[in-house]
């Protein structure tokens, strides 16, 4: 009787419920360790720069910032007010709402496919992602952009089920505040575009008042931001659309693409994504809300972004996050082709991916935990030259920094560059003004200080091997060398930093905004 197909059938639809309950089980105890962990280890890591950069933005709120649209300086700064200013205060809210993804994942594949079994999966596929595993514990403009895009994402499957007008105002209200995070969610936009046009069950949605009204309360949400660039030369889209016109061939950037997705992704998810796609139906017809018209919907939502990536890379790096708001549609099409897979008995190469799928969040964590334990132990002894050595020691640095300030009386520390400029900020304390002299820009949303605060000594701390001295000679008369402070980490010393005494100067210490606000960081405005 055991070789008789339909008892054998029979068996698997019984202990389907009973897969799915332990995959349900299992995602949301990983999904539990996996943020107690990187709570644990954003407690103990120092800020990035940018991180340090964005909480200055937090403490100066406006409509825009030169390199990106407000939204990760409103969630630094309801999270530090919420959490306190500890490093575990700025990086709180943005652990939680990103821990909250699972659930939001799996809540989309159920929609989508209805099953429980691909839901638990999915959540499984996006904690097993290296990208989540550890980008995760900082906050950056993608924390509050995939968050955004993926409650976007949830609003299209709602209006693709549902057919109520009352979803594309929601689309819309996701679209503006993902929009308010990063120019990526643009993106997004043309692939619910895209969506509505390759799906039948969604087509009437296209000449709809309600796609019109979405627009508008998504255009409403980013228009401050907007009219904050046209006041200030269009400066953030002149920064960030600046990167994308071609300069050449570069086909190593195409590779470090592919390598960097592949891994980020983490390889067994990646394995089961690639047939995913692979099978969706463009030119068949296909049912009104069948499977196979999700299916479209999700690569539809993908499609924009890993076009334009790609082909950005074949003349410039792409970094590995940009693709991040992707990541969950990507969770679902792999947790959906694995479990069908396996429903169908398959054999062979996709036998074998499908239950190599199973394993990547097994993994991943089991990789995630050997790291978060390095990080909190130190057991293996990495010295200077171990990866988080670019992460320590910054604290130190601004407490030596502000010692040698009051040993001299000084009253100002200039600094080179915004990563320097944003960590000294940061650590150290708030009565010594610490400026960039330069690329003023940045730092239009805070009051600058006035030109008489130079007019006493100070000191100047340059970043290694840049000569910060030569550009200080273009500012003060006295510019003398103050030994050097070390920036230690990993047991050793990483990095030394040069130290300068200032005074007397005798043309403007801070280089001017430049008119309109345009962007320049180097010295000279636009002609």
């Amino acid at each position: 009787m055991s070789g008789n197909p339909t008892v054998a059938a029979a068996a698997r639809t019984e202990a389907r419920p009973r897969r799915a309950g332990w995959l349900g089980f299992c995602a949301f105890a990983a999904t539990i360790a996996l943020l107690a962990a990187q709570a644990l280890v954003a407690r103990r890591l120092e800020l990035t720069f940018d991180e340090a950069y964005y909480t200055l933005w937090s403490r100066a709120l406006s409509f825009g910032y030169l390199d990106h649209p407000p939204m990760v300086a409103l969630f630094i700064r309801a999270s530090t007010a919420l959490f306190g200013g500890s490093e575990i205060g700025v990086r709180a809210l943005s652990l939680l709402v990103v821990g909250a993804m699972p659930a939001l994942i799996a809540f989309i594949a159920w929609r989508l496919f209805g099953s429980a079994e691909k839901a638990a999966l999915a959540a499984l596929m996006w904690v097993a992602m290296p990208l989540i595993l550890v980008g995760a514990v900082f906050v950056t403009p993608d924390a509050p952009l995939v968050v955004f895009w993926t409650l976007g994402l949830a609003a299209l499957v709602e209006l693709w089920r549902i057919g109520e007008a009352r979803w594309l105002v929601a689309l819309g209200l996701a679209l503006g505040l993902a929009l308010e995070s990063k120019f990526t969610a643009v993106f997004f936009a043309a692939g619910v575009g895209l969506a509505l046009a390759a799906a039948p069950s969604l087509r009437r949605w296209l000449a709809s008042p309600a796609l019109f009204a979405g627009l508008a309360v998504a255009l409403a949400i980013f228009a401050p931001f907007v009219a904050w660039n046209a006041a200030h030369g269009w400066a953030t889209f002149a920064k960030q659309f600046g990167r994308a016109p071609p300069h050449g061939f570069a086909p190593f950037y195409i590779a470090e693409f592919l390598v960097s997705q592949v891994g980020l992704i983490n390889p067994l998810v990646f394995a089961a994504l690639v047939p995913a796609v692979a099978t969706i139906p463009w030119r068949a017809p296909v049912s009104p809300r069948s499977r196979d018209e999700g299916r479209r919907v999700l690569a539809c939502t993908i499609a924009p972004a890993a076009v334009y990536f790609l082909l950005h890379s074949t003349h410039d790096r792409v970094q590995g996050n940009w693709l991040a708001p992707l990541y969950p549609a990507a969770a679902i099409l792999a947790a959906d082709w694995a479990a069908e897979a396996r429903r169908a008995g398959a054999s062979g190469l996709s036998a074998l991916i499908a239950k190599g799928a199973l394993w990547a969040a097994p993994i991943g964590l089991t990789f995630a935990a050997l790291a978060f334990a390095e990080i909190l132990t130190g057991a293996v002894p990495l010295g200077p030259a171990g990866p988080l050595a670019r992460l320590e020691g910054f604290r130190a640095l601004a407490r030596d920094l502000d010692s040698r300030a009051r040993a001299d009386n000084a009253a100002y520390v200039l600094t080179q560059g915004y990563a320097l400029t944003s960590l000294m900020s940061y650590y150290g304390e708030r009565g010594i003004a610490v400026v960039q002299p330069e690329q003023r820009m940045r730092w239009i949303f805070e009051p600058a200080p006035p030109e008489t605060l130079f007019a006493a000594p100070g000191l100047a701390l340059g970043e290694p091997g840049r000569r910060f001295d030569l550009i200080l000679g273009m500012r003060f008369r006295k510019v003398e060398p103050a030994g050097l402070l070390e920036r230690r980490g990993g047991g050793g010393a990483v990095e030394a930093y040069e130290l300068y005494r200032v005074a007397d100067p005798y043309a403007p210490v801070l280089d001017p905004v430049c008119p309109r606000g345009e962007v320049d960081l180097a010295r000279q405005c636009p002609s």
